[in-house]
Parts: structure tokens; sequence; C-alpha cells
């Protein structure tokens, strides 16, 4: 997202973006440190068609994104996939919608679901490795389909999770240099965020009321208001409450490597911990 004078400019009625990430999701099939979706420490959780449907409908009033970003945790893990992206490539938020995956159960994506995308996002992990033949698979598949492949390898994880809550002026530091905020807007369960981490944080906080003040409700009546609270919190300079807990997208980097279950009971007590 460029940053000028007006980077979310309103035309038509609807806030310009780069991109709307819906998690599908919460779970995942590997346990990555520094998942910046907490998938490791959160439960099974799939999203609701019925609600899916709803949020698109109700934020496609207000918000144009560039693509709609379908992503998890593993959204592969996801029983009714192909109902989810059937709603979305109907309903037309954007121009594209793009996949984002592991890749490993990538053959449980039917043919009308591959039918639906316009962009698969392809994560390459050292451990566990993706597959040759799955490789040549996804490449077959989007190529008869012309779809754009992004081959992303991922062997360093940005070290995004605190052990102690940051002061205000560390907050305030963090959301403005952060990237996230300007390429992961997220819908979910009727709320606008700017940034993925509050929907997640909520789940697992002590104060999940606060966390979920992070998002904007997006049933609104009133669709001209509505998008000028929206654009409010994406050219805002004050920090998140997730940004307390966050170090953002700039942070250091760390090797990828997978937790052992000892290690995501620690991570999730300490992060509970912090939210008190």
């Amino acid at each position: 997202m460029s940053q000028d004078a007006d980077p979310y400019p309103i035309v038509g009625g609807r806030v310009q973006t780069r991109a709307l990430e819906y998690h599908v999701t919460d779970h995942c099939n590997l346990r990555c440190d520094h998942c910046c979706s907490y998938s490791p420490i959160l439960k099974k959780w799939c999203a609701d068609p019925v609600q899916f449907e709803k949020d698109l409908l109700l934020v496609r009033r207000v918000v144009e994104p560039q693509f709609v970003k379908i992503v998890g945790g593993e959204p592969l893990l996801h029983p009714e996939l192909e109902t989810l992206l059937t709603i979305a490539h109907r309903l037309k938020v954007g121009p594209r919608i793009q996949l984002t995956t592991n890749a490993l159960l990538i053959k449980n994506l039917s043919a009308k679901s591959w039918d639906c995308l316009q962009m698969i996002s392809v994560s390459l992990y050292p451990e566990p490795a993706l597959p040759k033949e799955l490789i040549r698979y996804i490449a077959h598949e989007a190529a008869a389909r012309k779809i754009e492949v992004s081959w992303k390898v991922q062997d360093k994880f940005t070290c995004m999770d605190r052990t102690e809550r940051a002061t205000p002026a560390e907050a305030t530091d963090t959301f403005a240099d952060c990237w996230i905020r300007h390429r992961c807007n997220t819908i979910k369960n009727g709320r606008f965020y700017s940034c993925t981490r509050p929907q997640y944080v909520q789940k697992f906080a002590l104060d999940g009321p606060k966390f979920q003040a992070d998002g904007v409700p997006v049933d609104d009546p009133d669709a001209a208001a509505l998008a000028r609270r929206i654009q409010a919190p994406l050219t805002q300079t004050e920090p998140l409450h997730s940004c307390f807990l966050c170090n953002g997208g700039q942070a250091h980097l760390a090797i990828h490597r997978q937790l052992t279950p000892t290690a995501i009971r620690s991570k999730r007590a300490g992060l509970v911990q912090l939210t008190a």
C-alpha cells in the first residue's frame, strides 16, 4: 500500500485497500514457532459458512480490496472449504481470490475450489518440506486454470510475540513501523480489523472484549458513515490494544522450527498472562 497523503481513499462509497483476509480456520497441521496466527496455541475452529457469507456481504458495501485472501491456520483443514470459496467467488468482494496454504493437503482442494481462485500462495517450510510431487501437482493445476502461484520460502519467522507488555511508547513505535496493518486487514464475526492479531488474541486473552474493541462493527446500515469509520483505523497513529503484545512485522527473525507440545503449553500460558 502506497504511503501517500491519502492511501485509503473512499471511491464510490468503498474504502480502497490492498487486501482483505478471512481466516477460515484457527488450527493448522503444523506447529510453527512464532506463527502470526497463533495457530499452535489455539483450539480447533472452523468458520461457519453462514457467518462467512454474512461478513462478506456486510463488508463489501464499504471496502474494496484488490484481492481477498482465504487463510488460516491451514484453510485446507476446513471441511467446507469448497462452500466458502464458492461464496467468495460469487460475492466478488474483490477482483481476485487468493488461497494461502502450506499445501501439504492440497489434494483436498476440489476442482470446483480450484476454479474459484485467481491466486494461490504456497508457504514452503524446511520442516516438513513440501514433496516435489505436490509441487508439480500445484504447478500443473494452476497452469491449466491460469492461476498465479506465489512460492514463498519460509525458513525464517518474524518474532512478533512479546514476553512482556510493551510500554505506550514501544507500542506506538511498533504500530507506526508495522507493515501488517497495511497488508493484512481482516473481517471476522462482524468486525473489520486493520491487523490480523486482535481477532486471535481475544480468543485466549483474559480480557477478550478489550481486543475485540480493536475492530469496527460492520453492521451499520449507514454505509457512508461506516466507510469513514473503517477508514479511520487504517490511517490512525495510536496503537491497537494488541500492539502491546506484539513486536510487529518489522521484528527480528528466527530460524523456523516446530514447537513441541510442552513448548506450546508454555507459550500459551505466557501469552495468557500478558493479557491480564
